[in-house]
Order: C-alpha cells, then sequence, then structure tokens
C-alpha cells in the first residue's frame, strides 16, 4: 500500500509524467465518484490493491489542499497531497477467532492516523453483539478505536443503553473493551433505570453479567419507596436487581418528601424486588416516628412496610422514656409501633430505676405498655423489691408493674408496684 502510495505521489508532483496519464487518472476518479454516488460495490469491480490505489487517489483529491509552501529547492508548481485518509459514513467491524461479529460501528466521519494504527471517529453509533444479538447500543461525539480494535476510546455526550436489563449509562469518558466485556466510565458517571438511579465518580460494566461496579461518591436513589444510599463503592447487579456494599453503608427513607428513617451499616445488599436491605455488622437505625434508636449486629430491614427484624441480639432504645430494652432475636414494626422480643430479654427503665428479665416481651409503644412472659423478674432499686412470676404487665404512664404467676403446683400469686402518689 505504502509503495502504491509513493509511486502515486512521486508522479503526481514531478513534471515528467506525461498529459496522457493525467487524463486516465481523472477518469479513474470520476469512474470512483459515479460508484460511489450510485452505491455500486466497488470491491466487486477491481482488486484489492488496485482498489485502495483508487480509494486513497479519490480521498487525497477530495479532503487534501494544494500545500503552496515554496521552497529554492521547489517548483512553484508543484504540490503535496496529504497522506491521511478520511471516510465519510464509514462503517468499522471486527470479529472475534470464531468469525462471530463483535461489534459494528458507524461513524459521521473516520480519519485514520498515518501509520492507518488509530482511527478517529466522529458522532458515533456503535453495537456490541454476543451470540448474534445486540446487546449493548453506544452514542458518542468522539472516539478513537486502538490496539486494533480491542480498546475504543468514547469522548462528549456517551449513553449507552441495555435492552435486557432497561438501564441507561451515561458519562463524559468512555473506554470499552469489548473483548473483555467491560465498559469503564471514566468521568461522571449517570445511571438510569425504572427501580434506582446512580451516580458516581467511575464505574465499569460488564456485559456478560450485567453488573456495575461503582466507585468514589457513590450515590444511588429508588423510585418507590424512596430510598437514598450513599457509599464509596456499590456494585449493582442489574439482571438480578440488587445493590451491594462491601463498605460502609447509608441509607434514608423518605415518605415524600419526609424522612422517616435512617440507617448505618459496615456493608449490606438491597434486594429491590423485595424491598429488603440485608445489614451486617455495626448496624444502626434511627426511626424519625417513632422516635427509636435500635443497634444490631445483623438484621433484615424491609423498607416498604418499615418492618426490621434480627434473629441476633437487637437493642431498642427510647430516649423519652429511658427505655433500653434488649432481646436475643426480634422484630420492630415502626407502622403499628409495636416491638417484639424473644429467647431472652431485658429491659430497663432508666427514669424509674427498674428492671425487667424475661423469655418473650412486646412493647407497644403508642399505649405505654410492655407484657412480658415467662420466668418474669422485675425488681426496683428504690423501693427495693424483687417479684417473680409467669407475665408481667408494665403500664410505663402510670408507672405501674403487675407482677402474676399461674402454676399448677402452687396458687396464683398477684404483685403490684405502684409508684403514683396516692
Amino acid at each position: 500500500m505504502k509503495n502504491q502510495q509513493l509511486f502515486v505521489k512521486k508522479y503526481l508532483l514531478t513534471k515528467k509524467y506525461s498529459q496522457n496519464f493525467s487524463r486516465i487518472l481523472w477518469h479513474i476518479i470520476q469512474k470512483i465518484k459515479l460508484l460511489i454516488n450510485t452505491k455500486e460495490p466497488i470491491k466487486t469491480l477491481f482488486s484489492p490493491s488496485l482498489l485502495l490505489l483508487f480509494i486513497f487517489l479519490f480521498t487525497a483529491c477530495q479532503n487534501s489542499q494544494p500545500d503552496t509552501t515554496v521552497s529554492e529547492n521547489t517548483p512553484t508548481n508543484v504540490s503535496r497531497l496529504s497522506t491521511q485518509l478520511t471516510l465519510n459514513d464509514a462503517v468499522l467491524e471486527q470479529s472475534n477467532q470464531e468469525g462471530n461479529l463483535v461489534w459494528k460501528i458507524k461513524a459521521k466521519r473516520t480519519t485514520y492516523s498515518e501509520d492507518r494504527q488509530i482511527a478517529y471517529l466522529e458522532d458515533i453509533t456503535a453495537n456490541l453483539l454476543q451470540d448474534k444479538k445486540v446487546i449493548l447500543k453506544l452514542k458518542g461525539k468522539q472516539g478513537e478505536v486502538l490496539e486494533q480494535g480491542n480498546v475504543i476510546l468514547l469522548r462528549e455526550e456517551i449513553v449507552a443503553s441495555d435492552a435486557r436489563n432497561q438501564s441507561v449509562l451515561q458519562g463524559n469518558v468512555v473506554e470499552w473493551r469489548p473483548l473483555e466485556n467491560v465498559l469503564i466510565i471514566k468521568d461522571n458517571l449517570q445511571g438510569n433505570h425504572p427501580n434506582l438511579v446512580v451516580t458516581a465518580n467511575t464505574a465499569k460494566y460488564f456485559t456478560d453479567t450485567e453488573s456495575l461496579e461503582l466507585t468514589g461518591q457513590v450515590v444511588a436513589n429508588t423510585l418507590e419507596p424512596s430510598l437514598l444510599l450513599e457509599s464509596d463503592r456499590l456494585l449493582w447487579q442489574i439482571s438480578q436487581q440488587k445493590v451491594i456494599a462491601d463498605d460502609p453503608l447509608k441509607v434514608v427513607r423518605y415518605q415524600k418528601e419526609t424522612i422517616t428513617d435512617r440507617l448505618l451499616a459496615n456493608n449490606g445488599e438491597v434486594d429491590l424486588n423485595q424491598n429488603t436491605i440485608t445489614l451486617n455488622n455495626n448496624v444502626e437505625l434511627t426511626s424519625v416516628e417513632p422516635k427509636l434508636q435500635v443497634a444490631a449486629n445483623s438484621a433484615i430491614w424491609d423498607y416498604q412496610q418499615r418492618l426490621i427484624s434480627s434473629e441476633r441480639p437487637i437493642q431498642v432504645l427510647e430516649r423519652e422514656q429511658q427505655l433500653d430494652i434488649t432481646g436475643n432475636q426480634g422484630q420492630i414494626d415502626f407502622q403499628t409501633e409495636i416491638v417484639t422480643l424473644k429467647n431472652g430479654v431485658k429491659g430497663i427503665n432508666n427514669r424509674e430505676q427498674a428492671t425487667l428479665y424475661s423469655q418473650q416481651a412486646v412493647w407497644n409503644i403508642p399505649k405505654k405498655v410492655i407484657i412480658a412472659t415467662e420466668n418474669v423478674i422485675y425488681n426496683k432499686a428504690e423501693p427495693k423489691f424483687d417479684l417473680t412470676g409467669d407475665k408481667a404487665v408494665i403500664k410505663l404512664e402510670e408507672n405501674k408493674a403487675i407482677v402474676t404467676s399461674n402454676r399448677p403446683n402452687r396458687k396464683p400469686v398477684v404483685s403490684i408496684v405502684s409508684n403514683s402518689p396516692e
């Protein structure tokens, strides 16, 4: 190819070739123009080597301007033609070793570097294929094809859409590695999905697993119900509708525009289909109404129903009543405002200096009543006393505790303790 180009340039830029050759060359170029305008397949009319020569001549005449710079040793009537190849509305394709099409790019303007190692693209539309099906569509203003088509750089107004999961990714700078099944968004990622909207500094989209790895100031918003997720790193498994946080996770729940709950955990997994978050390590939840703080080492939060449960120790703190109650297992329903604890319960009323032990306990927050059952022990520091029984009803507003025992081998015993003035 280079020898053919040098051959043409040599004879075009000297006075030694005849006018007959110039006329023949002019007719060749006109023939190529005619073929291109009629969209007749050129490759079926010429040999490959001659076709490349004609394309070069036509492109040079169409896109190059004569160099009017004159030196002492250069005749004034000799011009130089650019060796850069430019194509309009070109289609680029690449196949794998099996012969299957991997990607297809259409660009409004394609310009090749002098060594033909880089293709510079403008106004790009591209498709990524898998098993002969389009799985990813991309658009961008500018781009480059590098490393024999194994790396494609895209810049400005980039949009990538995956019809398999209805996700749309946008960014300013994207590196596309088709053979590695990865799309690297290097600047200002925004991802949109019917269930989730995400932003991050950078991201990697793995097209084979349909998962998006987000890093740097990650913010995600669910649409219904409304959640705000924040972390330094998230993995969004789009096809499975799961968001995984291995780094500390912050969650804020909204009811319309009002915050209802705030949650922190060292890591967690959001199931967007089930509207649940599985949380681990240093779980803290703060509820605005009722005013509760919940702490656990692991928990499952149904954020749609506002229900948190744990199979491990869970602590509930109510600051207004100065109540601190813990169970080895438990559940808090923030909509009904009922706390249920079991398999060993300890409750502390700091204001009344009273302590409760039992196997099970149900705390009705609106009624301000705690009902404890099985192996109940209730004691107070002032006046000092200890009561045991099978059931205790503690009325917080009345500062009254009723402890009852009803065992078959002895008569029922009822003990009532009240701090209310007579």
